[in-house]
């Protein structure tokens, strides 16, 4: 058991048209996790960057980057296993959400660094009868490695990458996101 207490906070410049379904600008934001008291204090920064572009009424391109760091304050101590960082699913469509990155006696544990880098360019008017659904093609490519605790622990500095063709649908109950993918480069642990 421990005892964590931190701050988190954020620092966004929003510039896009609109913050649904954006066709122009971009929104960048830097996050950080500092600890005001900690048995083991880590240090967690992000970076999240997303820039949107239409290229006429039938194309609208988007670019995401996402990176994320954590390393301990003690030189003596590693980063705790419920602090490492995993990859979300969305930033690597294809592959399960923490499936990807170092793995110890066939655990993915996590990682010390993550970076994700995706490509989006949507077609809002390819189904013209369904205005409650934009079809996309995607190439998105990540990576999660850095293991402190064990320098023994290959973590696969291999980047994954994936394309596919995505479809949001705009329900009364919510929006659905279904994305059909295959991956071009990953190892065998990953999933």
């Amino acid at each position: 058991s421990y005892v964590d207490t931190e701050i988190r906070y954020s620092i966004i410049q929003d510039k896009r048209d609109r913050r649904f379904q954006p066709t122009e600008g971009y929104r960048a934001s830097f996050n950080q996790k500092l600890p005001l008291y900690s048995e083991s204090p880590s240090l967690l920064n992000g970076l999240n960057y997303s820039a949107y572009q239409g290229f006429g009424e039938n194309i609208i391109g988007s670019v995401k980057f996402y990176g994320r760091t954590i390393n301990s304050l003690k030189s003596s101590e590693d980063v705790k296993r419920s602090e490492r960082l995993s990859l979300p699913a969305r930033y690597l469509r294809g592959f399960e959400s923490g499936r990807v990155g170092p793995v110890d006696a066939s655990d993915h544990v996590g990682g010390n660094y993550i970076t994700a880098l995706g490509f989006n360019a949507g077609l809002p008017k390819l189904l013209p009868n369904l205005t409650n659904a934009d079809v996309s093609v995607f190439f998105d490519t990540a990576n999660v490695w850095g293991v402190d605790y064990d320098g023994g622990i290959d973590d696969s500095n291999k980047i994954r990458s994936a394309f596919g063709v995505s479809v949001d649908w705009f329900t009364p109950i919510g929006p659905l996101n279904f994305s059909f993918s295959e991956d071009i480069t990953s190892i065998s642990t990953d999933k």
